[in-house]
């Protein structure tokens, strides 16, 4: 009798979904431009703003190990714009580490009005409640 395969342990959400893909709040913040010599020079301004972006981080192995940044916008029925940055390993972890930095300073310096950093939305507190008494 043929032994029974050992279950597989169930994926990680890594495994699972390979793409890791999550939308902008403020798709509206999304620009595309190119650095030409010394001069930057923005395509656009797109008559129409982006109403939808997403941002998606997949890895990439074909022509060695790389990691794709996808950053995808929609401005109405037609309008798309793309862009693909490939990075190495050590880059993705460079902009993982400063990421990190940026989002550690602006949560310490606290003066940003839209900063959601670990930070509670007071909308839901009434008059004499703090945001620690508030359930979520």
């Amino acid at each position: 009798m043929p032994e029974e395969p050992t279950p597989r342990e169930k994926p990680t959400p890594g495994e699972e979904d390979r793409t890791d893909s999550f939308d902008l709040e403020h798709s509206e913040r999304v620009r595309v431009g190119v650095t030409r010599g010394e001069t930057d020079l923005e395509i656009g301004p797109p008559r129409d703003y982006p109403d939808r972006a997403d941002v998606s981080v997949r890895p990439e192995s074909t022509d060695g190990n790389r990691v794709v940044l996808s950053i995808d916008a929609m401005a109405g029925d037609h309008g798309t714009g793309h862009a693909d940055i490939e990075l190495t390993p050590a880059e993705a972890r460079t902009l993982r580490d400063r990421l990190d930095e940026i989002v550690r300073w602006i949560a310490e310096d606290n003066t940003s009005a839209d900063t959601d950093l670990e930070a509670s939305d007071d909308t839901d507190l009434e008059a004499g409640d703090d945001a620690d008494s508030v359930p979520r």
